[in-house]
């Protein structure tokens, strides 16, 4: 029998000698790819899973030593535990997510302007939907999936873990009721709901996630500071949500619960974003794009640096805000001004951590995405710290247009595209599907970029010329509608091919043993 070589695909070595598969659960591909594992070579998984390429070849090819039963491949619900999260995160982006806020957006090109009160319980019924329903499903399915096998172990209490998706589910829904019933008595139940329920859910996916990472007997990566930090905001934005939604409901007249949206508001949208999303995806980064796009690694690790800018900037963002609300003092207008300037500074030495723009070594179709990603986050970054010189030029003290632009390259430009990006590379390993045989996804790909950048061009040009913009900006929510659908679509197809593949592999099988 020929030697396994580094080139041969992990699905060929378990095809091969099904004994073989024993070693690779033990070096971290524990139930990845089905009972057969992912069409991806034996040098990607080594590097994806930091293992040695020729000590593993070593032990491919030494012969494995009788054993007293043969090795079997048993699914467990904590290899296939993604799919309930990715498929409920499609389902909601597509319904009360993106949909919903194209709809807003359109009701709100047909009011021509951005300031309508009557459309506040739904936009921040749509801003919890796509938060916690959307990128907060997302981040959880990943997390339970892939950290397992990020630090070799398996995942503890995948009963918790499930659990935590149906009390995020329930409280999402809750939370959405609340805010459209409101200011009815009804709308404190379903918000205390509603808290409770989501507060739950992120006590339990935290300490499942800690207690795995505890049983795991892998050195701590440096990485994981900003998992660490993520899960801590993520931690904060829940009852700080609930703190908006409540201020709202309790206030006297719209005078003051517009003051107290202003107050609350700001700080929660920049906890959910740049404490939440943007240290996980920061984080998960470091983990996953250069080792399985094959990027060079830095000259120069700056992850501590990168870590306290984006934490510091955060914080100092939150006071300078509040306080200058409360007093109107200019001394805090300078700091929030350097928490601004400080953004570009750790997105470009992020994306110099990451050699982002290098070329990959093992390409694929989800790579636009992740590199578009970045470049969307640049694009924000730069867009934060011009705010205030906006705010001078067109004689406003708020720009909702520009603030709203900025805030919406951020979530679709980098967070969304990111999804997109890790997900379309993720689910076919995960499925055992070659992903070099599916489609290149450059439609829902241009797409999605066609209309984040018409939604952020045209919602800064209603500030100049809203009889030309309004029109055309209420259109451009529906082509990121088209391009999630093909997308979700695509990906919801590759998690049921998993089950497909199974089939026809047990077929086959079944039929060599008749033959023979």
């Amino acid at each position: 029998m020929s030697r396994i070589t580094a080139e041969m695909s992990v699905a060929e070595v378990v095809e091969r000698d099904p004994r073989l598969r024993e070693i690779l659960d033990r070096h971290g591909l524990k139930g990845c790819g089905g009972e057969h594992g992912p069409a991806e070579p034996i040098s990607f998984f080594a590097a994806v899973h930091q293992v040695d390429v020729d000590e593993l070849l070593r032990e491919l090819n030494r012969p494995p030593a009788p054993a007293p039963h043969s090795y079997e491949y048993k699914e467990s619900a904590a290899d296939v535990i993604y799919r309930r999260f990715f498929k409920t995160a499609i389902v909601t982006v597509l319904t009360v997510g993106c949909m919903w806020g194209a709809i807003n957006l359109l009701q709100i090109a047909l009011g021509r302007s951005f300031l309508q009160m009557g459309l506040l319980p739904a936009i921040h019924a749509h801003a919890q939907a796509m938060i916690s329903g959307w990128v907060g499903l997302f981040v959880m399915g990943f997390a339970y999936q892939s950290f397992p096998r990020f630090r070799n172990t398996t995942l503890w209490r995948p009963d918790l873990a499930s659990l935590s998706f149906y009390l995020v589910v329930i409280g999402v829904i809750a939370r959405m009721v609340a805010e459209m019933i409101a200011p009815y008595p009804a709308a404190m139940f379903f918000g205390i709901a509603g808290f409770g329920l989501e507060m739950a859910a992120g006590i339990l996916f935290i300490t499942v996630l800690l207690r795995t990472a505890r049983q795991s007997i892998e050195p701590r990566s440096r990485y994981e500071i900003f998992i660490l930090g993520s899960l801590f905001w993520f931690l904060v934005q829940i009852p700080l949500s609930y703190l908006l939604f409540f201020a709202k409901v309790a206030a006297e007249g719209e005078q003051q619960m517009v003051m107290r949206i202003a107050l609350i508001d700001g700080p929660l949208r920049e906890v959910q974003l740049l404490g939440f999303a943007a240290l996980i995806i920061a984080g998960v980064s470091q983990r996953f794009v250069p080792l399985v796009y094959g990027l060079k690694p830095p000259r120069t690790d700056r992850l501590k640096t990168i870590f306290v800018l984006i934490n510091s900037s955060l914080l100092l963002n939150i006071f300078s805000y509040v306080a200058l609300l409360l007093t109107f003092n200019p001394v805090f207008g300078i700091g929030l001004a350097i928490a601004y300037l400080l953004m570009p500074v750790w997105v470009v030495l992020l994306i110099r951590q990451l050699g982002i723009f290098s070329k990959p070594q093992r390409p694929d179709r989800s790579f636009k995405f992740i590199r578009t990603a970045y470049i969307w986050l640049l694009v924000s970054a730069v867009m934060l710290p011009l705010f205030p010189l906006y705010n001078m030029l067109t004689n406003q003290m708020f720009s909702h247009s520009w603030m709203g632009s900025y805030r919406h390259a951020f979530t679709v430009g980098f967070i969304s595209m990111m999804i997109l990006g890790v997900s379309s590379r993720v689910v076919p390993i995960l499925a055992g599907i070659d992903g070099a045989k599916l489609t290149s996804l450059w439609g829902p790909f241009i797409l999605l970029n066609l209309g984040n950048t018409g939604r952020v061009v045209l919602q800064i040009l209603t500030d100049w010329f809203p009889q030309a913009a309004y029109p055309l900006v209420g259109f451009t929510g529906f082509i990121e509608v088209i391009a999630l659908a093909w997308w979700g679509v695509h990906l919801w197809r590759v998690m049921n091919l998993a089950k497909t593949h199974r089939r026809e592999v047990l077929t086959m099988h079944a039929l060599l043993g008749m033959a023979r």
